[in-house]
C-alpha cells in the first residue's frame, strides 16, 4: 500500500483565480511513474508504472503496469497491477464506462517491446486484454462511433533502427484493425497527440526529426491522408514532442519541445499568428471552447513550473505559478506534469510526477503526484470523456439484484441494449429489451456478472448477483 503524504488546502473559487484546491504526492522506495489520466463523473483513474515488486531479467528489473483509481478529493480507492512488465502510457473512458488502458511492455526480442490493450471495468476487473505487435501507445481518444483511436510510434516497415508515426483503430465491436504507417519518408517520426475534428476525420500529430507535423485521416480507418508541416527549429536539432490541434473554430494549436520549446497559434489557412519560445520543456497543451490555449512550461530558472492561458491574439488570461503554490503546502521538488483532465465546474486533475531528493535516505527519486486546480476553463471536447447523461451508475438499480434469475430495469425508457459478462471478460449474454421486459438470467450459475448497457443512447455499467 502506498504511504500517503497528503497537503489539502480548499480555498474559494474567486473568478479568475486559479488555485490548488488539493495536491497529493505518494512516495515510493523507487521511481513510479503517473503517464495519463481520465475521469468520469465520479472518479479519477489514471495509468503509469510502478517498480515495486518488479520482474526481474537477469539482473535487470522490469517496471509494472499498473491503474490508479481515485475520488474527486485525490483519495486512492484502489491501485491495480496489471500483470504485465511495461507502462500504461495512454488511457480512456469508452461510452460504456470501461477503462481502455494501453500498455508498451518492454522486453528483449527483435521488436523490443510488445503492447496489450486492456479493458478494465471502473472497480478493477479485467474484462478483456488483446496483444499486438510492438509500438509505443502514445495517446488515444475514443472516437464519435465508440472507437478507440490510438497513436504513437513503431519501427519503420522495411527501415530496422527506424521509426514511423501510426494510427490504430478498435472498432466498437472490439476488432482490433491494421496500423496505418504515417511516414513522410524520415528515419524518426513520433506522434504526441489525437483529435476527431469537426468533419470526422482524426488529426495525428507529433514530429519528424526536427519538425512538428500532422496527418489529417480523411477515413476512419487511417487511410487518405494528407500531411502538413507546421515549424522547424532554427538549428535544426529533433523535437522531443509535437501537438496540433482546432484552436477555437477556424485557428489552429501548434506546440511542442525542442530548442528552444514553443506554443503557437495559426489561421485557418495555416499561416503563423504569433509563436512564444522558452527554454525549459513543454507540458501538454489544451486547446479550449473560446479559442485559448492552456499550456505549461517546466524551467531551470523562476518561475520553475507555471500553466498559463493564452488567447488567439497571444493576450494572457491567467499566469499560475504552480512552484510557489506548491512550496507554500510543503511540497518540494521539480514537478512534470504529464496530463490531465476536467472537470465540469472548469478545475481540472493534473497528474504527473515530482522529484523531491535531497540525497538523505530514504531517498524516493520521482513520486507519483496528483493535484486538483481550480478556474482552468472548459476544453475542447475531444480529448475528454462522453457524458453518459443524468443517472449515475449505481442509479440504473437492475432489480432485485441479488436475483434469481429475472432482472428487471426500474427507470423508464424506450429502449436498452444490455450486455453481460463474468469476471474474466467472457460475454455471457446480449439483451435488447423495452420497458418493463424482463431479463432471464436463469440458465447462469451463481456468482457476479458484469453488465454494459445502453439505455436511450446513454451509458452506464455495474455488477449483477446471481444466486
Amino acid at each position: 500500500m502506498w504511504v500517503l503524504l497528503q497537503i489539502c488546502l480548499s480555498m474559494p473559487n474567486a473568478l479568475n483565480a486559479q488555485t490548488v484546491q488539493w495536491a497529493k504526492v505518494y512516495p515510493l522506495a523507487k521511481e513510479d511513474k503517473i503517464c495519463c489520466v481520465t475521469r468520469d463523473e465520479e472518479f479519477i483513474y489514471a495509468g503509469g508504472y510502478t517498480y515495486r515488486n518488479a520482474f526481474y531479467f537477469n539482473t535487470t528489473p522490469f517496471y509494472k503496469a499498473i491503474v490508479v483509481k481515485l475520488d474527486t478529493l485525490g483519495d486512492t480507492l484502489y491501485i491495480k497491477d496489471l500483470g504485465v512488465s511495461g507502462e500504461v502510457m495512454s488511457i480512456a473512458m469508452d461510452p460504456y464506462g470501461m477503462i481502455r488502458a494501453n500498455v508498451k511492455q518492454y522486453y528483449y526480442g527483435v521488436n523490443g517491446y510488445n503492447t496489450f490493450l486492456f479493458t478494465i471495468h471502473p472497480e478493477g476487473f479485467i474484462l478483456h486484454t488483446d496483444t499486438i505487435e510492438g509500438y509505443a501507445p502514445t495517446a488515444c481518444i475514443i472516437g464519435k462511433d465508440s472507437s478507440l483511436i490510438m497513436v504513437g510510434h513503431k519501427n519503420r516497415l522495411g527501415f530496422p533502427g527506424q521509426t514511423s508515426m501510426y494510427f490504430r483503430r478498435v472498432t466498437k465491436q472490439g476488432i482490433v484493425e491494421p496500423w496505418k504507417e504515417l511516414n513522410p519518408g524520415h528515419s524518426d517520426c513520433r506522434a504526441n497527440r489525437v483529435e476527431q475534428l469537426p468533419n470526422g476525420h482524426y488529426l495525428v500529430s507529433g514530429y519528424v526529426g526536427s519538425r512538428v507535423a500532422s496527418y489529417e485521416l480523411k477515413n476512419p480507418d487511417g487511410s487518405d491522408s494528407v500531411f502538413h508541416q507546421w515549424y522547424q527549429t532554427p538549428d535544426f536539432t529533433n523535437m522531443e514532442s509535437g501537438h496540433v490541434g482546432r484552436l477555437g473554430k477556424k485557428n489552429w494549436m501548434v506546440a511542442g519541445s525542442g530548442a528552444p520549446d514553443f506554443v503557437a497559434a495559426y489561421d485557418s489557412t495555416k499561416s503563423k499568428i504569433w509563436i512564444r519560445k522558452e527554454q525549459g520543456v513543454q507540458q501538454p497543451p489544451q486547446s479550449m471552447v473560446d479559442g485559448s490555449m492552456v499550456f505549461g512550461y517546466s524551467l531551470l530558472v523562476w518561475p520553475l513550473q507555471y500553466f498559463a492561458r493564452l488567447n488567439s491574439d497571444s493576450s494572457q488570461q491567467w499566469f499560475f505559478n504552480m512552484r510557489d503554490s506548491l512550496n507554500a503546502r510543503g511540497i518540494l521538488g521539480s514537478l512534470k506534469i504529464n496530463s490531465f483532465a476536467y472537470f465540469e465546474d472548469e478545475s481540472a486533475v493534473f497528474a504527473g510526477q515530482i522529484n523531491q531528493d535531497d540525497g538523505i535516505p530514504p531517498d524516493t527519486e520521482d513520486d507519483p503526484i496528483f493535484l486538483r486546480i481550480a478556474n482552468v476553463g472548459t476544453p475542447v471536447t475531444s480529448l475528454i470523456k462522453p457524458q453518459k447523461g443524468p443517472l449515475a451508475n449505481e442509479t440504473l438499480a437492475p432489480w432485485p439484484n441479488p436475483t434469481g434469475g429475472t432482472l428487471y430495469l426500474k427507470q423508464h425508457f424506450d429502449k436498452a441494449e444490455i450486455h453481460l459478462y463474468n469476471l474474466s471478460g467472457k460475454e455471457m449474454g446480449e439483451y435488447r429489451i423495452g420497458f418493463a421486459q424482463p431479463i432471464d438470467i436463469s440458465g447462469y450459475n451463481s456468482g457476479v456478472y458484469l453488465y454494459r448497457a445502453v439505455i436511450d443512447g446513454k451509458f452506464y455499467s455495474g455488477k449483477i448477483i446471481r444466486n
